[in-house]
C-alpha cells in the first residue's frame, strides 16, 4: 500500500508546478464562466428589451466569431508566443463583459460579442498549448484527462454559484465578477510565466527562432496525417454532442409527457458521472494503449445508440444509453487531446489546437441542421442509425490518427524540428 502511494506521489511530483497552476486557473475560469454565461440571454433580454431572435443573434455571434477566427488566432499565438498571448486572450473577454454592462446600443454589444468570441478561441488554443508544452510526455494523457475534468467541474459549480449570486445581487453581478476574475487570472499568469521564464525559454525559445524560416506552414499542415485524422475525429465527436444538445432534446420534449424534465435529468446524470468518474477513468485507461481505449470507448458509444435504436420508447433506456455514451466520451476525448498535444510541433501547438477546435465548431455549425432534417423528414430511428455510422467513422479516424502518430514518434523526439528536419 505504501509502495503504491509513493509511486502516486512521485508521479504527481513529475508534473511541473506551472501545469498544476494552469489546471487551477482552468477550474476558476470555467466555474466563473459557467456562473455568468448561462444567464447572459436573460440579461440581454431584460436590459435591452430584445426579442428572443435578437438575443439569439447576440449569443450566437460569439461562437461564430470563434469559428471564423480560430485558425488565425492560433497562428498569431504561435507567431508571437503562446505565453504572451494567453493573458491577452483573457483580457479581451474581460473588456467585452464590461462593455455589455456599460453600453446599451445593440450593435456595440454585438461588436463586444465578436471580440469575446475571438478571446475565447485564442484562450482555448493557448491554454491547451501551454499544458502540452510543459507536461512531460509520459503524463500527457493524465494531465489532459484532468483538464477535461476541471472544465466539466466548472460546468457543475458555475450555474449553482450563478443562481446564488443573482439572488444576492442582479444579473449583472456574475458578469462583473467574471470580468474581475479574468483580469486577476491574466495578472497571476503573467507573474507566473515571468518566474518560470527559464523553463519557458528551454522549451520554447529555439522553436520561436524557426518561425521565420517555416517556408510553407500550409504544406506542413495539409501533409500532417495526425492533424487531419484528429480534425475528423473532433468533428465526429462534436457532431454527436450537437445532436444531444439540439435534436435529441427536441425529440424528448415532443415524445414524452415530461420530456424537458427527462432531458434535464439526463444532462445532470451525465455531468455527475463525469465529475465523479473522470479522474478514475483517466488513471485506469492511462495504463491501456490508445487503440484499446478507442475500442472500449467507441464500443460504449455504439452500444448506447444501439439501445436507443430499439428501446427509445422506454425512459430507463435513455438513462442506460446516456451513461454508456458519457463514459465512452470520458475515455475517448482526453486521449484525442493527448495525441494532439504530443504530436504537434513545439512552435505550432496553438495552430494545431485551433484547427482541431475548428473541426468541433464546424460540427456544431452543421450538425443540428443535418440531424434536424433526418428527424423532420424521417424519424428518430434514422438519426440513431446515422449516429451509429458516425461512431464507426470516429473510431476509424481515431485509429488512423494513432497509427500516423506512432509513425511520427521518431520525429517528435525533436520538438524544435518540423517533420524531423532542422530548418535552415
Amino acid at each position: 500500500m505504501n509502495s503504491k502511494l509513493s509511486k502516486i506521489k512521485e508521479r504527481y511530483r513529475q508534473i511541473p508546478f506551472l501545469v498544476w497552476s494552469l489546471l487551477l486557473a482552468n477550474i476558476i475560469f470555467n466555474t466563473f464562466r459557467f456562473m455568468s454565461m448561462p444567464f447572459m440571454a436573460i440579461y440581454f433580454s431584460e436590459k435591452l428589451n430584445l426579442t428572443p431572435a435578437e438575443v439569439g443573434v447576440l449569443i450566437g455571434i460569439s461562437p461564430l466569431s470563434s469559428l471564423v477566427f480560430s485558425v488565425l488566432g492560433g497562428r498569431i499565438a504561435d507567431k508571437f508566443g503562446i505565453h504572451k498571448v494567453y493573458p491577452i486572450a483573457l483580457l479581451i473577454p474581460a473588456a467585452s463583459l464590461i462593455g455589455y454592462i456599460v453600453f446599451e446600443n445593440y450593435l456595440v454589444i454585438a461588436l463586444f460579442s465578436v471580440l469575446a468570441g475571438i478571446g475565447w478561441t485564442v484562450y482555448n488554443s493557448t491554454s491547451n498549448s501551454i499544458l502540452a508544452l510543459h507536461t512531460p510526455k509520459a503524463h500527457t494523457e493524465v494531465v489532459f484527462g484532468y483538464n477535461y475534468w476541471v472544465i466539466n467541474l466548472g460546468g457543475v459549480l458555475g450555474p449553482l454559484l450563478g443562481v446564488l449570486v443573482i439572488e444576492m445581487g442582479s444579473y449583472e453581478t456574475p458578469i462583473i465578477l467574471f470580468s474581475i476574475i479574468l483580469v486577476v487570472l491574466a495578472g497571476s499568469m503573467i507573474g507566473l510565466f515571468r518566474i518560470k521564464k527559464a523553463d519557458i525559454s528551454i522549451h520554447y525559445v529555439e522553436a520561436e527562432k524557426e518561425l521565420a524560416g517555416s517556408r510553407s506552414i500550409f504544406t506542413l499542415l495539409t501533409k500532417d496525417r495526425v492533424l487531419i485524422w484528429l480534425m475528423l475525429s473532433y468533428f465526429f465527436i462534436f457532431f454527436i454532442e450537437a445532436q444531444v444538445d439540439t435534436n435529441i432534446a427536441q425529440y424528448l420534449n415532443g415524445s414524452f409527457e415530461d420530456g424537458v424534465r427527462l432531458f434535464g435529468l439526463l444532462v445532470a446524470m451525465m455531468t455527475g458521472l463525469i465529475v465523479v468518474l473522470q479522474p478514475i477513468v483517466t488513471h485506469v485507461f492511462s495504463r491501456f494503449s490508445n487503440v484499446c481505449s478507442f475500442i472500449f470507448g467507441n464500443s460504449l458509444y455504439f452500444l448506447g445508440f444501439l439501445i436507443l435504436l430499439f428501446l427509445n420508447n422506454f425512459t430507463y433506456a435513455w438513462f442506460v444509453s446516456f451513461a454508456f455514451i458519457t463514459i465512452g466520451e470520458m475515455i475517448v476525448a482526453p486521449k484525442m487531446q493527448a495525441i494532439m498535444a504530443k504530436s504537434a510541433p513545439t512552435n505550432l501547438k496553438a495552430t494545431y489546437f485551433s484547427l482541431i477546435g475548428a473541426g468541433g465548431n464546424f460540427a456544431y455549425a452543421i450538425g443540428p441542421g443535418i440531424g434536424g432534417l433526418l428527424l423532420t423528414n424521417l424519424n428518430i430511428n434514422y438519426l440513431f442509425l446515422f449516429l451509429l455510422f458516425i461512431v464507426f467513422a470516429q473510431f476509424f479516424a481515431l485509429v488512423q490518427a494513432n497509427k500516423s502518430y506512432n509513425l511520427k514518434i521518431p520525429e517528435s523526439l525533436h520538438p524544435s524540428t518540423i517533420n524531423g528536419k532542422e530548418k535552415s
